[in-house]
């Protein structure tokens, strides 16, 4: 029974605890309750700071390295409460540092716990806690010593009243003022000693740019896909429903219209898999996996992605010139995704005129064309598209060093030409 009681009073100390700094909003109410906090806080790290210098001692002993590492643990554990009470009392954004169990295996969280520049720093804060509650011990005694000397050691009179009361009052008044600079002196060092280290949030920032230039970059490729897919897709099934429906003197083609769909099945199964693909990464990432990797397009598999729109109707031959077979994986998909683009962009404005898709290997230089000739069904086109694709592919062939050019032709076709350095396969 007594112990279902002290657990029950546990209980209820902290729900007032967290009832009380819910109400002490960031301003002079968050200020006081931080400065009081002071007091035990610094009685609890100067019991940790003495706990630290006996392990030190003890390692001659051979046991002090365990209580070196058990401080350090509770170091880092301090410093997360004293962020939430920064945040949560002045209103200071602190932000948090990297987690130790963040780390892969044993030693590295060690390692990270014992040489991270955070450690040492959230040790130095404690000890600035200390000095702040010694500091508002100070402040407390010397104010509350001389209130109660003004008011109990003096012989009041009516002469006398109001300067004492005017003493009093300036001595309340120094006190807060000087408990009030402690903590605003606090609130201003608390985002350097308990947030992350520079070196840590240039990391952060540079694996956040990283995140997105990766997320940019499946958007495009999906982009790339799904359109390409469903602009070929959309043209076998026109000649499959053509081949099909009797018109004059056209028999029908019905082995052309199972090929037709067959491309159509494959298709959609290749931009299906392609959504898995992004959306598996995607989750990972959100999850702070790192994503499995996967087999990205290459020129080898051009001839795969013209084949199908042959079966369809576009007239597309494929040239390839020069030595490739060394060119950079992501060089070798840059290209992919040029071809793949600019003969999803022949389908959409041109319909199915005569195209070339040309990749020439020219020095220390790759060069990718799509031409096509003047279309001759305009009505056969099978639509529009936004120009987000070309939009994409000039800024990935800018970012790779690379060069990108789209334009007409004298004989009313349109040529897309990409220049890439072979040395941009990053």
């Amino acid at each position: 029974m007594s112990s279902t009681t002290g657990a029950g009073g546990a209980a209820g100390l902290t729900a007032r605890l967290r009832a009380l700094l819910a109400a002490a909003r960031p301003g002079w109410p968050g200020r006081a309750v931080y400065a009081l906090a002071s007091l035990p806080l610094s009685l609890l790290y100067l019991a940790l700071f003495a706990g630290l210098l006996g392990s030190v001692v003890a390692v001659v002993y051979g046991v002090g390295v365990l209580f070196i590492l058990a401080v350090l643990a509770l170091t880092r554990g301090f410093a997360d409460m004293e962020r939430r009470l920064a945040r949560s009392l002045l209103g200071v954004d602190v932000p948090d540092a990297q987690r130790v169990s963040d780390q892969r295996g044993i030693v590295q969280s060690l390692r990270r716990l014992v040489f991270a520049a955070d450690t040492w720093r959230a040790l130095g804060w404690l000890g600035i806690r200390v000095l702040m509650g010694l500091a508002t011990l100070a402040t407390l005694f010397f104010g509350t010593a001389g209130f109660v000397a003004l008011g109990w050691t003096t012989e009041w009179n009516p002469l006398t009243a109001l300067p004492l009361l005017a003493l009093m009052a300036l001595v309340v008044g120094l006190t807060l003022a000087v408990l009030d600079v402690l903590v605003r002196l606090a609130a201003a060092v608390a985002p350097r000693l308990l947030g992350a280290a520079p070196e840590q949030q240039i990391a952060a920032l540079q694996q956040s740019t990283r995140r997105l230039a990766d997320r940019n970059r499946l958007a495009r490729d999906l982009h790339d896909t799904i359109g390409h897919a469903l602009t070929a897709s959309l043209l076998q099934a026109t000649a499959a429903r053509r081949t099909l429906t009797p018109a004059d003197d056209r028999p029908l083609q019905p082995e052309f219209a199972r090929q037709a769909l067959g491309h159509i099945e494959t298709n959609t199964r290749t931009a299906l898999a392609e959504l898995d693909r992004v959306l598996t990464v995607l989750r990972a990432e959100d999850g702070g996996r790192n994503p499995a990797p996967f087999a990205a397009p290459a020129l080898d598999d051009l001839e795969d992605l013209l084949a199908g729109l042959r079966d369809g109707g576009l007239p597309v031959a494929l040239v390839v010139d020069g030595e490739v077979d060394d060119v950079p994986a992501g060089v070798q998909e840059l290209a992919y995704r040029v071809v793949q683009e600019g003969t999803t962009n022949v389908l959409r404005h041109a319909g199915t005129p005569l195209t070339v898709a040309q990749v020439v290997r020219s020095g220390d230089s790759l060069v990718v064309r799509v031409c096509n000739e003047q279309a001759s069904q305009l009505d056969s086109r099978p639509g529009p598209g936004g120009g987000r694709g070309l939009a994409g592919l000039r800024e990935r062939a800018a970012a790779a060093g690379g060069t990108l050019s789209a334009e007409p032709t004298p004989s009313g076709g349109f040529d897309l030409c990409v220049t890439l350095p072979l040395s941009g396969a990053a």
